[in-house]
């Protein structure tokens, strides 16, 4: 019989994160199968992947932007996350993540472990990229948390979106928010009694950290806009050194 890897296992095999891992299942790419609350995978379907089935663009993030510099955003990011003690994310327009999650709290990485619950993640994500507003920045995910969504702007027009959170701007009322763990535990066949722990653990944000978590991530967006600027005038100014390299 076929050797049955764990999750973990085939992160490291692949040498992919979590959230990569059930994208893949989520689209058909990697094949499953549940025992209990988690999911294993054969060593022949790993392996037929590392054999040249799996695109390089599978592994990791989007590839939607051509060019778009991941390594100098995830910085940016982390440190963001870092000195705010929230979590941060870049999603293109269609809500498919740029960049690893930063400080990601424990309802969201238990929820990304569903490929649903993922899937839900994401059409919030892209909610949000199709209604940034400087004018109310906060917004409401699928699970109720908050997030603040700052555009990037690459050449005049949005191409990304700086996301913040997760957090509360007011304390739920507690018996209601219950109920939505609940219903999430049950959608996503998530186990309930830790989905209830992580969220009753979600911090509320306090009001005098308002002004800041509201611009933060505005700062931390045009940072990256000023890194696209850069990569589009050093491309502009290579494609001059051609010109001139081919005129006779």
């Amino acid at each position: 019989m076929d050797d049955l890897l764990t999750t973990r296992q085939v992160q490291e095999i692949l040498k992919v994160d979590r959230i990569t891992i059930y994208r893949m299942l989520q689209d058909g790419r990697l094949k499953g199968r549940k025992i209990g609350q988690q999911w294993r995978f054969t060593r022949q379907e790993v392996e037929h992947l590392l054999n040249g089935a799996l695109q390089a663009e599978d592994i990791g993030i989007s590839n939607v932007t051509s060019g778009f510099p991941t390594h100098c955003v995830q910085t940016i990011q982390d440190l963001f996350t870092s000195v705010s003690q929230i979590n941060g994310l870049v999603v293109d327009l269609e809500g498919e993540p740029l960049t690893h999650p930063s400080n990601p709290c424990g309802f969201c990485q238990l929820m990304h472990q569903s490929a649903s619950g993922l899937q839900a993640c994401q059409r919030s994500w892209k909610e949000m990229a199709s209604q940034t507003s400087p004018r109310d920045p906060f917004y409401t995910c699928h699970a109720g948390f908050n997030y603040v969504a700052a555009p990037i702007i690459d050449g005049g027009k949005p191409l990304a979106v700086f996301l913040a959170g997760q957090f509360y701007l007011q304390a739920p009322e507690a018996s209601s928010a219950d109920e939505r763990y609940r219903r999430l535990a049950s959608m996503h066949k998530l186990p309930t009694d830790i989905l209830l722990q992580e969220g009753r653990a979600m911090p509320v944000l306090d009001p005098s950290l308002y002004t800041r978590v509201e611009t933060w991530p505005f700062m931390a967006a045009r940072a990256v806009q000023s890194i696209l600027n850069e990569r589009t005038g050093f491309m502009q100014r290579l494609q001059q050194i051609a010109n001139l390299s081919q005129i006779t």
